[in-house]
């Protein structure tokens, strides 16, 4: 598994090596051992332990440009600012909050994060309790009431794509999944995006992005696709994972219902965004599985 996460950042090099350098640029004290964090879809993450703790470090992949290795940065210290549950991010003695550290003959672009003593909300596997449900639909309202418009970045999983996305990846769903996905290319052209009311959006609120620490407290991690984006997508995006159950609909109806009443209550949804969510969260499982099948095919 080591080197399959390894390949994300094209390093063969030793991360013991890496791991120390790290302590020392951030004056975390001695290096005592390391742990890789399996959960995460492009970048390279690990558990650093140190004489003065444990800490969360991000190594991003090659795929990222420099550009959008400062603009993740760059989101996370203004959401900061805001108070908001996310991890605290460190500078080295240099003052950056980004550093760049060499690896034998690799680049190495990071950045050191506090680590949440807990589980993720997909690691755990556990229920989704109705406190869950109130805490993050407040989170995300919180996210969404920032007044932050990064730089535009492509995601291909996001909903605003699905026109691009199933004309280059529809060939590979099969005729009863086609079926299916069509009638949501007319609805998605009715919904006439652009029109409708954006913000900041974290655009990734996903179990695999939710932390609990033991004190029963939700984090939101992972701000590598936020966007400015139609409001309701957070919402959509909540709906097809984090509030949806696969085996009870009527739970997962109830879920949606109890967040939208937390939610409404700093941000008011406009009647046209209460009438086009529906469809929006058709979209979102729907990319979900277009994308998904592509990259499995």
């Amino acid at each position: 598994m080591k080197d399959l996460f390894r390949t994300r950042i094209g390093f063969e090099g030793s991360l013991d090596e890496i791991s120390r350098l790290i302590c020392k640029e951030y004056n975390f004290g001695n290096y005592l051992g390391y742990r890789l964090i399996p959960v995460g879809y492009e970048d390279f993450n690990f558990l650093l332990q140190t004489a003065r703790g444990r800490f969360f470090v991000k190594m991003f992949a090659t795929s990222r440009t420099l550009n959008d290795c400062i603009r993740n940065v760059d989101i996370m210290l203004n959401v900061l600012k805001s108070g908001i549950s996310i991890p605290k991010l460190y500078s080295s003695l240099k003052g950056n909050y980004l550093s760049v550290l060499s690896g034998g003959k690799l680049t190495l672009r990071i950045c050191v994060m506090d680590f949440i003593e807990g589980k993720d909300l997909f690691t755990s596997k556990a229920k989704i309790s109705r406190e869950d449900v109130c805490s993050v639909a407040l989170l995300a309202s919180r996210l969404n009431s920032l007044k932050i418009k990064p730089p535009k970045i492509y995601d291909s999983w996001a909903i605003p794509n699905f026109l691009e996305e199933f004309k280059k990846k529809s060939k590979y769903l099969n005729q009863k999944e086609l079926v299916l996905m069509k009638p949501l290319l007319r609805q998605f052209e009715m919904l006439d995006v652009p029109t409708l009311p954006f913000c900041f959006v974290h655009g990734d609120i996903l179990r695999t992005n939710i932390i609990k620490d033991k004190n029963n407290k939700l984090w939101i991690i992972d701000f590598s696709v936020s966007n400015y984006y139609p409001r309701i997508q957070e919402l959509a995006v909540l709906a097809c994972d984090v509030l949806f159950d696969k085996d009870d609909p009527e739970k997962s109806e109830q879920n949606l219902t109890l967040a939208l009443h937390e939610y409404q209550k700093r941000i008011k949804l406009t009647p046209r965004e209460l009438w086009s969510l529906p469809v929006y969260i058709k979209l979102a499982h729907a990319m979900h599985f277009l994308c998904a099948n592509y990259e499995k095919k």
